[in-house]
């Protein structure tokens, strides 16, 4: 499969799953707020697992470049990795597979819901002073066709009329209340799982069209994260070093 696609389809399957639980809670009233919330727990475990299968690909297509062309240098960080012999040893016919199950076994016992988390996982694919949730990087997205305000308190055309002085600081906000919205979003999905969407005393309210808020939200995110990777993972490649063909070997 082409990078990411695998990634990419398994969260537009899941997303789907979400939306029907969402668009068929009505149809089971003793159940409809549970059925709403299971349906935002499905989208962010489907953020989850999309981050956390992408990461899994890059790293194991670096680690196949590598492998095909063995006197290029990777970075210290990669060098270091700690693989799991047991995936190593698995024997396979497909090329690059003990790659991905190894970088997958790295992942696969953490989640990735927050913005710290992804990060450290994937700035390391990207320039140091612009990395993928860097302030620049999320508030180019607000100019995108999907943005809404509530993402970012402000739109595009709001920033953009402010006194040039004053733009800096206005992008630094919008980044600030877009990392919080996805804070509290990854929030609710916790309480859910560990508490029964009961923090505190008094079950949380749930409405449909928060959800399909939430919902919405996430998909925006993982559609920007995804076009972002996608367009840098190669340009990755050829600043380690690695030539077109051993790039083109490990991009399908």
């Amino acid at each position: 499969m082409p990078t990411l696609q695998t990634a990419l389809s398994h969260f537009n399957t899941d997303l789907a799953r979400a939306r029907a639980l969402m668009n068929n809670s009505a149809l089971v009233p003793a159940c409809t707020e549970d059925m709403l919330r299971s349906a935002l727990m499905f989208a962010v475990g489907a953020c989850d697992a999309y981050f956390a299968d992408s990461y899994a690909d890059l790293l194991s297509r670096t680690l196949r470049a590598k492998e095909l062309e063995p006197t290029v240098q990777l970075p210290n960080r990669l060098n270091n990795l700690k693989i799991p012999v047991t995936a190593m040893l698995r024997a396979t016919t497909m090329p690059g597979w003990k790659w991905r199950m190894a970088a997958r076994e790295l992942v696969e016992k953490e989640n990735v819901l927050s913005f710290d988390q992804i990060r450290g996982l994937f700035n390391q694919f990207f320039p140091k002073k612009n990395g993928l949730l860097s302030r620049d990087r999320v508030c180019g997205w607000m100019s995108n066709p999907q943005a809404k305000r509530r993402q970012f308190g402000k739109t595009a055309a709001e920033i953009n009329a402010l006194p040039v002085a004053g733009q800096d600081a206005a992008k630094e906000r919008a980044l600030e209340h877009f990392e919080n919205k996805f804070g509290t979003i990854f929030q609710r999905r916790h309480d859910c799982i560990h508490c029964c969407d009961r923090p505190k005393v008094a079950i949380q309210a749930i409405k449909p069209s928060a959800v399909q808020k939430k919902i919405d939200d996430i998909e925006f995110l993982v559609n920007r994260c995804h076009a972002e990777l996608d367009a840098r993972f190669p340009l990755y490649l050829t600043d380690l070093g690695f030539g077109p063909v051993t790039r083109n070997q490990v991009s399908m």
